[in-house]
């Protein structure tokens, strides 16, 4: 297992509270995770590389979809996110055709040219340091006939969250926070094409609901889980000022219309490597 380096603290942070919007993206009208799956078309007896693996969600979906004859690779910042590699590691326990390793996408990789089938990055992809970069790693790593899917925020992801958000605080987003948001529309979709052969942009939008007791403390908890809870404000008196106003004004949605919804809004990048360049 390959050492990671030295990566962003949003990306460990947001490493941390994924379990916490993984969970409550259950209650929604799709599922985003067989959404993914239907678009990555995973074979028998592929070689997949999954970037951001995280618990090894994906990784499992995919073991189960290669088969004996095929392998699947994940890799993250294990050793920079407590606890991450041994969820992962319980998660795939019994999995033969899996392998774990602790690198940064920003780095280049270690394996040689065109030994991937497929390569996946499932919100995540928006962290590296040098998007071309890492697509151009991507690009080199894949056999020909290969692709790679990508999927991440769209810069209107959660609007109407973001915007009671704004109306609590009485100020922008974050820089780092609105960047992030805006990477996959304004540097991944270009380089992509700069780099790839074919492109498919494929969006997801998906509602996601919040009802009851249960349903404002899990709201509660997925704010406090996002980066933008912990960047809007250096100060914990005022962090925790905005949440309780935040719960405040969920509540108050779900008296008058029954729940709270997120709109989550997503986009999906399929990326074809049809000839050696």
């Amino acid at each position: 297992m390959t050492k990671a380096l030295c990566t962003s603290q949003e990306e460990v942070s947001a490493h941390i509270g994924n379990i916490v919007r993984s969970e409550i993206n259950k209650n929604a009208d799709y599922d985003l995770e067989k959404w993914i799956q239907s678009r990555v078309k995973i074979g028998r007896g592929d070689t997949i590389l999954d970037i951001g693996c995280g618990n090894g969600k994906q990784v499992s979906v995919f073991s189960d979809l290669v088969g004996d004859k095929g392998k699947v690779v994940g890799v993250d910042i294990f050793s920079q996110v407590p606890g991450l590699l041994e969820n992962a590691r319980e998660k795939l326990a019994g999995k033969k055709n899996v392998e774990l390793m602790d690198h940064s996408a920003s780095r280049p990789f270690p394996q040689s040219d065109q030994i991937f089938d497929v390569i996946t990055s499932c919100y995540s992809f928006y962290y590296v340091e040098n998007v071309q970069d890492t697509l151009r790693e991507c690009y080199r790593l894949l056999k020909n006939q290969g692709r790679c899917f990508i999927v991440g925020p769209s810069w209107d992801n959660s609007r109407e969250f973001y915007d009671l958000n704004r109306e609590i605080t009485r100020q922008e987003l974050p820089d780092n926070f609105s960047a992030r948001l805006w990477r996959i529309n304004n540097e991944v979709i270009p380089a992509a094409y700069e780099i790839f052969d074919r492109v498919e942009v494929s969006p997801f939008v998906n509602r996601v609901f919040f009802e009851g007791p249960q349903g404002v403390q899990a709201v509660e908890e997925y704010y406090r889980a996002t980066l933008l809870f912990q960047e809007e404000s250096g100060k914990h008196d005022e962090r925790e000022q905005y949440a309780k106003e935040f719960v405040k004004r969920v509540q108050m949605e779900m008296q008058t219309n029954g729940r709270y919804i997120i709109y989550k809004r997503a986009i999906g990048l399929t990326l074809f490597k049809e000839s050696k360049k």
